[in-house]
């Protein structure tokens, strides 16, 4: 493969190329047939890398997906067919406001979308009610699960023949709109206004970045650009697109309080640390370009051991990731996503690349140490994490559709997570500061702490 020349400066206008020429080529008919449209020039990209038998078995794994998927949402759009009046009664002659909202994507956009929902759920009253669509309903129920008005967390295969039954629908990534095809215009102006009114300043919001949200997520990295230049960040967006105040990170999700001791770990006493991305997401690289070498793992344990040997050093993870080098607990796919939650609300600081346990770290209130590479800083940072932007190259996210597999730039190895680039010591030496800025503030408690003190433990 051939590296590109050059420093940091030529590889950002290498990229800047990539991205003015991807936004002029991608047109509105992009997601009308998005395995054709993203899927050759994802074959072309990949099959200038990777064997041909390794290309085509991957889009073999993903054409099964998809056909799975596609008539799962035709048996279900049967069945509700034939039970059609049952549902439609049972929503529409109800005196209160139902909803359903489709979030597509992994965790950390589940999370950011819970966020929106339960500042939703204060505008528009007690007695409104909503159910969630996603790919793994159960993974997300705990997000939702203390907000007013939850009903259900369902498969999102089954969104496109609930959606009409509702008093109107979402569908929330990196931007939310509503099915305007389902709105119970109706209904909205007699009991609920104020969702009309949230209708009309999303389209007028929409208007300008309209291609951004029909081609999603092909130019997320171009919009993501431009919405920082606007002063926007992705915590706060989908509030801003529906004109809804911001209620802050934190959210109330079930812990497990007395996990941490049953695994023997002492609250304050220990960081985690996490290897890992979405399983949605399939590669065919063995690790995406946003991961951190291995190599660069061991060395940021070691300084950090070797530096607070009192602290104990906790892996979390689930089935992708590699496990890290000289953790003191690997607990790495030994735990369930809620288990690992609670032991995450325990953790005095939390060590990641950009993943959703970064958002779900910031929805308990547990500070994060982030290592960014090809994804947006300013896009996706948390202003109170301490987050580490590459020293060269960086932001490349959706350049090309095999941005997550391939370095943008040319590089066989990823240049923006290279040692060089995210030096292992610099990023120790980040953590023990973090360490010791919560010494000087006296160790305020973690969340775990405050509720075990509201529970009278």
């Amino acid at each position: 493969m051939r590296p590109t020349s050059g420093g940091g400066s030529v590889l950002t206008r290498d990229i800047e190329k990539l991205k003015i020429k991807r936004i002029r080529s991608i047109n509105a008919n992009e997601n009308r047939l998005p395995f054709l449209s993203r899927g050759l020039r994802r074959y072309r990209q990949l099959s200038r890398i990777y064997p041909q038998h390794k290309v085509v078995a991957y889009f073999l794994d993903r054409l099964i997906f998809h056909w799975n998927s596609w008539m799962n949402s035709k048996r279900i759009k049967i069945v509700k067919f034939l039970s059609r009046k049952i549902l439609g009664e049972k929503i529409n002659n109800a005196d209160f406001l139902v909803y359903s909202i489709r979030i597509t994507g992994g965790l950390g956009d589940a999370l950011i979308a819970a966020r929106m929902v339960r500042d939703l759920q204060k505008e528009l009253g007690s007695q409104a009610e909503f159910d969630v669509y996603f790919h793994s309903p159960a993974t997300i129920e705990p997000f939702f699960k203390f907000i007013s008005g939850f009903r259900a967390a369902i498969h999102s295969d089954g969104f496109d023949a609930t959606a009409p039954y509702y008093h109107f629908s979402l569908v929330a990534n990196q931007f939310v709109y509503f099915l305007n095809q389902h709105l119970d215009y109706r209904f909205l102006v007699n009991r609920a206004p104020e969702v009309l009114k949230m209708v009309s300043h999303l389209e007028s919001l929409r208007k300008p970045i309209d291609k951004y949200i029909i081609t999603h997520p092909a130019l997320d990295g171009a919009f993501a650009d431009l919405a920082v230049r606007q002063g926007r960040r992705r915590m706060t967006f989908l509030h801003e697109m529906l004109g809804i105040s911001y209620g802050g990170d934190r959210l109330d999700l079930p812990i497990d309080t007395s996990l941490a001791g049953r695994l023997g770990l002492s609250p304050e006493r220990y960081i985690t640390v996490h290897d890992g991305w979405d399983n949605k997401f399939k590669l065919v690289s063995a690790r995406p370009t946003k991961a951190v070498p291995l190599q660069s793992w061991a060395q940021i344990i070691q300084e950090i051991k070797a530096q607070r040997p009192n602290i104990q050093i906790v892996q979390l993870g689930g089935k992708t990731g590699a496990e890290i080098p000289g953790v003191d607990v690997n607990l790495k796919d030994k735990l369930s996503f809620l288990e690992s939650v609670s032991v995450l609300a325990g953790s005095r600081l939390h060590l990641d690349t950009e993943s959703g346990l970064v958002h779900v770290s910031a929805s308990l209130g547990v500070r994060s140490v982030v290592m960014f590479g090809p994804t947006n800083v300013e896009w996706f940072s948390y202003p109170q994490n301490i987050n580490i932007s590459p020293k060269q190259c960086g932001n490349c996210w959706w350049s090309t559709d095999s941005w997550m597999d391939v370095c943008v730039a040319g590089h066989d190895v990823p240049v923006c997570t290279s040692n060089s680039s995210i030096p292992p010591m610099d990023v120790a030496m980040r953590v023990i500061a973090a360490l010791d800025d919560q010494e000087d503030r006296n160790g305020a408690p973690t969340l775990m702490q405050q509720k075990e003190v509201s529970h009278g433990g």
